[in-house]
């Protein structure tokens, strides 16, 4: 059974999923057909990085339902790989877009019509108002239990809402001037500033997945979330070591307990089911591959 902060965080997600999706198709036919660079870009970003968005609602899901126990270390490599093509993908688009924005630019010459540029300024409009909408439920379900997928959804919600504002603003320049040397100016520079987005987030997305797939240690975010756990043992068991490895949002854990040398495997499991506990609560959104091993204090 789901809680009602649970059920929340994955209705806003939802939600911003469908916005968005809805919202993309729109932004790239007007770029295409009215031959604006700025909605062509930001179509494009709006696609890859919603894909992003569904990966995280999709680990999410699995998380609130306990499906992620038929992986040692759970769907981390998957999802990292995904991030990897994802992240290539934006790279590509940037360049892609950057390089034809900036041979507008060089040309002082834009083939969008008045017409088409004023729908791409409407649209950028209405992609502004959702971006609005979306960044504030986001924003209300991470409040709560800390959450790493919520918190790097509101970042990312953040990054979209105020790359739409530039872009706004580039758009509605373009749509209004007079001078053509102006209107391709803007709408280039609108390009480009999507670009720069695309360009840190698939750089944002790498960091992230590469240290993953390498198997990097996270002592760093698991060591103190431990430390507090560790206060929930029973007597008689403290913490003697651990180590781990992989993401912020999915690691492997293993922890040594120290006890005493006549404990029993019923106390020792006991034990071990507690820390789990603690750790859950602790970190809801966050998949822990736990092996815990208890030995004889003298030899932890």
């Amino acid at each position: 059974m789901l809680t009602l902060e649970q059920q929340e965080r994955e209705r806003a997600l939802l939600s911003a999923a469908i916005l968005d999706f809805a919202f993309i198709g729109m932004l790239l036919g007007i770029g295409i057909g009215a031959h604006s660079l700025t909605n062509l870009a930001e179509g494009v970003r709006a696609l890859l990085m919603a894909l992003v968005d569904l990966v995280a609602l999709t680990v999410m899901r699995r998380l609130h339902r306990g499906r992620l126990s038929g992986f040692d270390y759970g769907t981390s490599k998957i999802e990292q790989l995904c991030s990897i093509a994802i992240a290539i993908s934006l790279a590509v688009g940037a360049l892609w877009v950057g390089w034809i924005a900036a041979g507008v630019a060089k040309a002082a010459h834009s083939d969008a019509t008045p017409l088409g540029l004023s729908l791409a300024a409407l649209s950028g409009a209405i992609n502004l108002f959702v971006n609005v909408i979306t960044w504030e439920n986001v924003r209300q379900a991470t409040r709560g239990r800390p959450s790493a997928i919520m918190e790097a959804q509101l970042s990312s919600r953040t990054t979209k809402l105020v790359s739409s504002m530039l872009v706004q603003v580039t758009m509605t320049i373009a749509a209004i001037a007079k001078d053509p040397v102006i209107v391709a100016g803007a709408d280039a520079l609108g390009a480009l500033l999507v670009c720069a987005v695309m360009a840190r987030a698939a750089w944002g997305l790498l960091a992230e997945a590469i240290p993953d797939l390498l198997d990097r240690s996270t002592n760093h975010v698991a060591g103190p979330v431990l430390r507090q756990a560790a206060t929930a043992l029973p007597p008689g068991f403290t913490l003697g070591g651990f180590r781990s490895r992989g993401t912020p949002r999915s690691f492997a854990l293993e922890v040594t307990l120290a006890c005493a040398a006549n404990t029993d495997v019923a106390a020792a499991r006991q034990a071990e089911a507690r820390l789990a506990t603690a750790l859950a609560e602790m970190m809801p959104d966050v998949h822990v591959a736990l092996t815990v091993r208890a030995v004889p204090a003298e030899a932890s």
